[in-house]
């Protein structure tokens, strides 16, 4: 047993002794006792923080997990729940955030929104550190025809191929006319058993693409048509957003009797930046919430 009361022990201490009617256990019994007699006085302080002493041959076995299990409802809220658009982001925010503890942070590169609902405080104020495991996510997701577009940005098509993604996708192209772009489309298709020559600017800002015709598919002969240099497309961004406009400038290739195409998107990245913080704005206009830019 423990007796604070044996000459020699000190504060804070213990001094075991073992009485006399035990004194027949055995060797391996008695440094039992001891362990768990020492083990009763584990828990020590030092410096504010508390320890656990663990005595050789035991192992702490942490019982909180399954402490909580057992409640009817978690001692504190904590968890992270990612919402697929911003109305429900912002519904879920007025739900679970207090402006006091919640912070929300936008980061631009990611796209995303991410509330902290227990985010530590104002140190200004007296508020105090907080576990900052309670969380909403929402990532702006691209649509699927900016993804479209963005996939072949750059991506060198022959005629037939080019032709395609226009015709299947022309009613996202606002400058020149859909109408235009897709005659311009078909022509290309019709055109697929011709040799192309040449290719030169027009002062009309167009470009003169100038092929011979197939003999043994027509009367033959030189002929000439035109294709824009540059183009518009106007399309959501983001899922469930707003449309936005994008210059594109056409681009082509002439060599062996063929041609090859391919669009280059005018800095798409703004266009990006500038539909997210269209969000951003939405969010710090439904409350007085502290929006940050950043990583959370």
């Amino acid at each position: 047993m423990i007796d604070q009361n044996q000459p020699g022990a000190t504060e804070g201490t213990a001094v075991t002794t073992i009485p006399a009617e035990h004194a027949h256990f055995d060797a391996s019994t008695l440094s039992k006792m001891l362990a768990m007699a020492a083990a009763s006085n584990a828990v020590i302080a030092v410096d504010g923080i508390t320890h656990l002493l663990v005595p050789d041959g035991y192992k702490n076995v942490d019982l909180t997990a399954a402490i909580d299990a057992a409640r009817l409802s978690p001692a504190r809220k904590k968890g992270t729940v990612y919402l697929s658009d911003q109305d429900s982001f912002l519904t879920y925010v007025k739900e679970q955030g207090s402006p006091a503890t919640t912070r929300i942070f936008a980061d631009v590169d990611t796209r995303t929104l991410t509330a902290i609902f227990n985010d530590h405080g104002n140190v200004g104020a007296g508020d105090g550190a907080g576990w900052r495991d309670h969380r909403a996510v929402f990532t702006a997701a691209l649509s699927k025809e900016y993804e479209t577009w963005a996939a072949n940005d750059g991506k060198a098509m022959d005629q037939e191929a080019f032709a395609i993604h226009l015709e299947d996708n022309i009613a996202d192209v606002v400058e020149p006319s859909g109408d235009k772009l897709l005659l311009v489309a078909l022509s290309l298709q019709a055109k697929n058993e011709v040799n192309f020559n040449s290719a030169r600017r027009l002062d009309n800002g167009q470009v003169q693409l100038e092929y011979t015709e197939n003999l043994t598919t027509s009367a033959g002969g030189a002929a000439a048509m035109e294709v824009p240099r540059t183009f518009a497309i106007g399309a959501r961004l983001f899922k469930g957003g707003e449309g936005y406009r994008i210059n594109a400038r056409l681009k082509l290739r002439v060599g062996g009797g063929k041609v090859k195409f391919w669009y280059e998107l005018d800095r798409p990245h703004l266009a990006l930046e500038e539909a997210f913080k269209g969000y951003v704005q939405q969010v710090r206009g439904a409350g007085s919430y502290t929006v940050l830019h950043g990583k959370a």
